[in-house]
């Protein structure tokens, strides 16, 4: 069994295990989120349409997954990056994003990043912008359209990639310009550090303020780790979903961030979702579930949509 097939039958044991031991609201829960593994697992190793395991560097965690549509050429293009405190995850556990988004006629690019204790920032930022490079030349070949690349991420995912978006530094490296993303989707984002370490002071069992300040490299190293830090007006388009309900990055970081960003003569949106917490924004954004609408999928493919065609018709 390979690395991620296995990594994918832990997470779906320990969902299990963790049904079969608790009841209430975190019962259910954790069994969607059993339920969305399975059938992510089922679409990874039955869809025909997906390109895995690709390196985009040297390192052993710098790889992805292309998903592509059926039919379509120089399609919109979404590479997503997950969340997992910066310390963990896998793209093998992601394939709903690849299949409710090539349904929605995307090239999605799901990437793997250097993790911590292996990596503090600004690797796993480095990753993601060389993850966007690769994507810019090579996604051609996958049916994508390098002039219309979005990015996407949820939780330290979205923090990373929203450094990528605000900070030039990371795609100059690869001589590339903030112009070539097209639009920035944050879910859940921990975009204000210095209102999350608060938060962790009094909320340590997510994780220690001095364990986040050991992520990042250090307290120097904050103010360039910090994304409401490099707010700028001439930044991509932004779209903020962040559920009410969120205890592990509250939501008033998704209000902090919009209002810089705001200040900065930036175009950002923020939606918030009541009932939603930190976990809850991904997974019912990807599970099929009758009684709840996809609202999280299609508020984003609405944001891309409408950003792809005016930034077209220019």
């Amino acid at each position: 069994m390979s690395i991620p097939a296995i990594t994918t039958t832990i997470a779906i044991l320990a969902a299990a295990a963790f049904v079969l031991t608790r009841k209430g609201p975190a019962w259910k829960r954790q069994l969607q989120f059993a339920s969305a593994f399975r059938a992510g697992r089922k679409f990874y190793q039955s869809y025909p349409h997906v390109a895995k395991d690709i390196a985009y560097g040297d390192e052993p965690r710098q790889t992805l997954d292309v998903y592509w549509p059926p039919d379509g050429d120089r399609l919109p293009v979404v590479l997503f990056a997950y969340g997992g405190s910066w310390n963990w995850g896998d793209k093998s556990l992601y394939p709903l994003v690849g299949a409710r988004f090539t349904a929605q006629g995307f090239v999605v690019v799901v990437i793997n990043y250097t993790l911590y204790p292996d990596a503090t920032f600004p690797t796993f930022v480095e990753d993601a912008a060389a993850a966007i490079a690769w994507t810019v030349k090579n996604v051609p070949a996958y049916h994508g359209d390098p002039d219309r690349v979005f990015i996407a991420g949820h939780s330290a995912g979205a923090h990373i990639l929203s450094l990528v978006a605000l900070d030039d530094r990371y795609l100059a490296a690869h001589g590339l310009t903030r112009d070539v993303l097209r639009g920035f989707i944050g879910i859940s984002a921990p975009t204000d550090l210095t209102a999350l370490l608060r938060h962790l002071e009094t909320h340590p069992p997510v994780r220690s303020a001095s364990g986040l300040q050991a992520i990042m490299g250090g307290t120097h190293r904050l103010p360039q780790a910090d994304p409401i830090r490099h707010a700028r007006g001439d930044a991509p388009p932004i779209l903020l979903l962040h559920g009410e309900r969120d205890q592990t990055v509250p939501i008033a970081i998704a209000r902090n961030f919009a209002s810089a960003l705001k200040t900065a003569g930036a175009r950002v949106e923020l939606r918030e979702y009541e009932r939603a917490d930190h976990h809850s924004m991904l997974l019912d954004g990807v599970r099929e579930d009758p009684n709840r609408p996809l609202r999280l999928l299609a508020d984003a493919v609405e944001f891309f949509q409408r950003i792809d065609a005016a930034s077209t018709t220019k």
